[in-house]
């Protein structure tokens, strides 16, 4: 089904850059990344943008924010649910959770635009099972798998994909087994670009009695890109490939580069340590190419796109993050 226009509210925030912790701890423990990491953070900013900042250039956090909306008048990408292997509508997806119990647990995995649900199988060789299938054994969670089709845009995709939550979520409360006064939970994973979908879908307005995002407890980013600048006219094909492999930084569009975190939602973001850190080569064609992205008489300005995030780093030497042993662990206490 072809989501049809909607907006997307935004707080546009003149952020400066902002950093990320590069020594966080191997085990994913919530509550040590917030505090522990503030340090480290400003340390790898200042590294990170030297060459793009004035030596006299005093860095702000934020001005004041302006809110505004972003319509997306574009008829968007497919975001379709899938369910054992195939494609399902939102009334199938629900109907198929008869075991659930009157308060439901729904855990949205968005893999990258492109890739389907399979992704998440990659590793489970040596972890025995995906993320999906150990937390609904052992925790009674509710897989909701999406997918969004190759080429997606960010902002058209997150619209598309919030419109499939909130049909699932509704095809869900209707259904008899469920108590229609409870609660359910939703927590979000999402892997490499499908992170940055997620994130986006949550600053989507939704229309209805039952917002999907009031019920959102937890994004969970893995392996997703957390800087960004905003596009300049060059910077597209090669030039953005080097941006995102060589320097580390994603190039978005303004409006969602500067889509604040919803205060109601805890980010959790995991990375991998080999490209969580500075990376010599990186600086050096970032230091090369700071001028694509520079208007006259500015410097180029690195965003975060996860400031208020709770931030790990894994070794993925020997599997992704799309199914890695200390992520499952992880799940399995944060989810609890």
């Amino acid at each position: 089904m072809t989501p049809s226009p909607e907006t997307v509210r935004a707080v546009v925030l003149n952020v400066e850059d902002a950093p990320v912790d590069p020594d966080a701890e191997e085990l994913l423990d919530r509550g040590q990344g917030k505090v522990a990491g503030l340090v480290g953070l400003a340390k790898l900013a200042w590294r990170i943008t030297a060459f793009a900042r004035r030596p006299f250039a005093a860095p702000f956090a934020l001005a004041t924010p302006i809110v505004r909306g972003v319509v997306n008048t574009d008829s968007g990408p497919a975001v379709t649910v899938r369910h054992q292997g195939r494609t399902v509508s939102p009334k199938e997806w629900a109907a198929a959770q008869r075991h659930v119990g009157t308060s439901p647990r729904i855990l949205v995995l968005i893999p990258p635009a492109g890739k389907s649900e399979t992704v998440w199988d990659e590793g489970s060789q040596a972890t025995g099972a995906t993320y999906a299938d150990r937390l609904a054994e052992l925790l009674g969670w509710m897989p909701l798998h999406m997918h969004a089709s190759a080429g997606s845009r960010s902002v058209p995709a997150a619209v598309a994909l919030s419109s499939r939550i909130q049909e699932c979520v509704d095809a869900l409360v209707a259904e008899p087994h469920i108590d229609p006064a409870g609660s359910p939970r939703i927590v979000l994973v999402g892997y490499a670009g499908g992170g940055l979908i997620a994130r986006n879908a949550l600053g989507v307005a939704t229309s209805g009695a039952r917002p999907w995002t009031t019920y959102v407890s937890e994004l969970i980013a893995l392996g997703t890109t957390p800087y960004a600048v905003t596009s300049a006219p060059i910077s597209g094909g090669v030039g953005k490939q080097i941006d995102e492999h060589l320097a580390g930084i994603a190039v978005v569009g303004a409006d969602e580069a500067m889509l604040p975190p919803r205060p109601d939602v805890d980010y959790l973001l995991v990375t991998d340590k080999a490209t969580s850190r500075p990376n010599r080569v990186g600086r050096l064609f970032g230091e090369m190419l700071w001028w694509r992205h520079k208007t006259p008489l500015r410097t180029r300005r690195v965003r975060d796109l996860f400031p208020t995030a709770e931030r790990f780093a894994l070794s993925t030497a020997e599997t992704p993050l799309s199914n890695h042993p200390a992520v499952h662990d992880a799940l399995l206490r944060w989810l609890a």
